[in-house]
């Protein structure tokens, strides 16, 4: 059984028993994340391994292991070549490891689409899977789910492991690295007037992780605005970065309920996620938009409405989802949909703050289309 909790500055902290899990449940296989959604830390893909081997080792099973490496494909066998990699192995060389996926697109610099699974032997791919033609001049499989895929994806991909080989590859994640840290050390020592942490840092680290920073607004300086707040506030300087709240629909009962063992789902976060485009100048430029944008957020006061409480109110009227809540007003004329982009409260504190300082910068607003 897997809990997950908030414990100290760690967001995921995994207490893993395969033996509980497996003998409660009609349970096929494992799945560990090589990179999780929220935090960018490493499943212990080597602790599973070692708990399922003694697991099939006394009940006589035969329970594998997927490493879902979407993210930490591209990203955790360079670490390892640079001597920055995980406590253990995660893939093959571990015996109950049986196949892995991950995505060319994401870190792999390919394009939208890529993305494979490898098994460790031909006899782990179901045959129903493959769908056998034979107008190419032969007979051949295709292990592809929906048959027909276009092959741009595989192209590209070839081509950068290629170009970049393995050195290649290596000196890349170890920039993304370098720029992540940077971020992290900025949001980590950042401070409110009162003295405290703007911050408190979620993800794992600046080594053996994926190039990510997470983390959320102190709880213990009693804001008025959340991380959501923060991220609609930041699209407005054009930067996104991804907000969340930490709760889940459960598809069984389709009740909203805590993700987490120890918060409750009113709690948010954030995360940034350091691609190999965000050069350390664009980094800066985004701490300086996160300082000025918590000052501006400081001073909205109580009167602040956040986008939850607009969210809400729109559910109460009817409405189904996020995006039905414009970030801008925006006006219908009959059939015609005609836009008049006004400041919003925001925008507008922030060009007070800015005349007041007598700064030469200006805000633009965001328009969506």
């Amino acid at each position: 059984v897997v809990y997950v909790r908030f414990i100290g500055n760690i967001l995921l902290n995994l207490e893993f028993s395969a033996t509980q899990y497996c003998s409660n449940f009609d349970v096929l296989g494992n799945r560990g994340i090589l990179g999780n959604h929220y935090n960018g830390n490493y499943d212990p893909i080597w602790d599973i391994d070692a708990q399922i081997e003694t697991l099939n080792a006394t009940k006589g099973w035969q329970i594998g292991i997927h490493v879902d490496a979407a993210s930490g494909g591209f990203i955790a066998p360079f670490q390892e070549m640079s001597g920055k990699g995980t406590a253990g192995a995660f893939d093959f060389r571990l015996p109950n490891v049986l196949s892995i996926s991950a995505s060319g697109h994401k870190f792999g610099e390919s394009i939208c689409g890529t993305g494979w699974v490898v098994f460790r032997q031909r006899e782990n791919l179901a045959e129903h899977i493959a769908v056998t033609v034979t107008y190419l001049g032969g007979s051949s499989d295709s292990m592809t789910l929906n048959f027909s895929r276009p092959a741009s994806g595989p192209y590209v991909q070839f081509y950068k492991l290629l170009r970049l080989g393995k050195e290649g590859y290596m000196q890349k994640v170890e920039n993304q690295m370098q720029t992540t840290a940077y971020l992290r050390h900025f949001i980590a020592n950042l401070k409110h007037p009162n003295g405290e942490n703007r911050f408190q840092l979620l993800d794992g680290g600046d080594t053996r992780c994926l190039p990510v920073v997470a983390a959320r607004l102190n709880p213990n300086l009693g804001l008025h605005y959340d991380d959501v707040d923060m991220q609609h506030a930041l699209s407005e300087s054009h930067w996104y970065v991804s907000g969340y709240s930490l709760g889940f629909e459960n598809p069984a009962t389709h009740e909203f309920e805590n993700l987490f063992t120890d918060v409750g789902q009113e709690t948010t976060m954030f995360r940034i996620v350091v691609k190999s485009n965000i050069t350390q100048s664009l980094a800066e430029n985004l701490a300086d938009k996160i300082e000025k944008v918590l000052t501006v957020l400081d001073d909205l006061d109580h009167g602040y409405e956040t986008i939850h409480s607009k969210i809400q109110a729109l559910k109460d009227k009817g409405g189904k989802s996020e995006a039905d809540v414009p970030i801008l007003e925006h006006e219908y004329a009959g059939d015609k949909f005609s836009r008049t982009v006004r400041k919003t409260i925001f925008a507008q504190k922030l060009m007070q703050k800015q005349r007041e300082q007598r700064s030469t910068s200006a805000i633009v607003s965001q328009h969506i289309c």
